[in-house]
């Protein structure tokens, strides 16, 4: 876990060889050169800025007050203790877009769909691309607080999910969205040089929305647990993980190794 005050030295490190006073002899530091995909993943990443989020603190619509991320009360101290690249233990989590497409478990197996709303009913309903569907009734909601039950299964189980009651004016700005994941979906065939590298800015792209998005909601702990990652980042500087300890999630996001 590493700490919000190093966001800075991070993106710094972007822009700059990578350094560290940790041994570097069982690691391979990253040379970042002025036309690497670093520098061109930053220059498409938006512009850190007050007015990114929306405050939902007074919204009473139950449908936008669903349009943010919620992630399950009980999970939420396993990052404070786990930095796990692999993902082993659950954080049950989705986020619902305002184009009503979504994203789940974003930290374990990504799922990523379509969503609607039942305002009679007071459920909502998530359609995976692999045609799983869930179905949650609302028995509570707020800003940051949201009480579903999974009717999907018949149960009665009441589930407490928390939200930070903000969510991003423009989704492409969100680290959650869909689109800005795309490259952790294995793809169908073998790709090209070019898609690989595309891939892999991809990839860089994210985890700069990823420090933003931490920054911008004031968060004191970054976690990196359960995202499929080939790099690892310190205080003073980046490094690429080595081939035999990289996780299986990191393979699981190409056609084969």
């Amino acid at each position: 876990m590493i700490r919000t005050t190093v966001i800075l030295i991070f993106l710094i490190s972007c822009l700059l060889p990578a350094c560290s006073n940790e041994s570097t002899t069982d690691r391979t530091i990253i040379p970042v050169q002025q036309d690497s995909l670093v520098e061109e993943a930053i220059m498409e990443a938006p512009v850190s800025s007050s007015n990114l989020l929306v405050d939902l603190s007074r919204e009473k619509n139950i449908q936008r007050l669903l349009g943010q991320g919620w992630v399950m009360e009980d999970d939420q101290d396993i990052l404070k203790d786990n930095n796990d690249a692999e993902g082993m233990f659950p954080y049950r989590s989705f986020y619902l877009f305002d184009d009503y497409t979504f994203t789940k478990n974003v930290r374990n197996y990504l799922e990523h769909g379509q969503w609607t709303y039942n305002d009679n009913k007071k459920t909502f309903y998530l359609k995976s691309a692999n045609d799983s569907t869930d179905q949650y009734k609302i028995a509570a909601i707020g800003p940051e607080d949201m009480i579903v039950i999974n009717s999907g299964i018949n149960s009665v189980t009441q589930l407490k999910f928390a939200g930070t009651g903000k969510k991003y004016s423009s989704k492409n700005d969100d680290p959650y969205y869909v689109d800005n994941n795309r490259w952790r979906i294995r793809p169908g065939n073998s790709e090209t040089d070019e898609q690989i590298k595309r891939r892999l800015k991809d990839c860089l792209h994210f985890y700069i929305l990823f420090y933003k998005d931490n920054l911008e909601r004031g968060d004191n702990i970054i976690s990196f647990y359960g995202f499929p990652t080939c790099l690892k980042w310190y205080g003073g500087g980046i490094f690429m993980v080595k081939e035999t300890e990289l996780a299986d999630n990191w393979f699981a996001c190409f056609y084969n190794k």
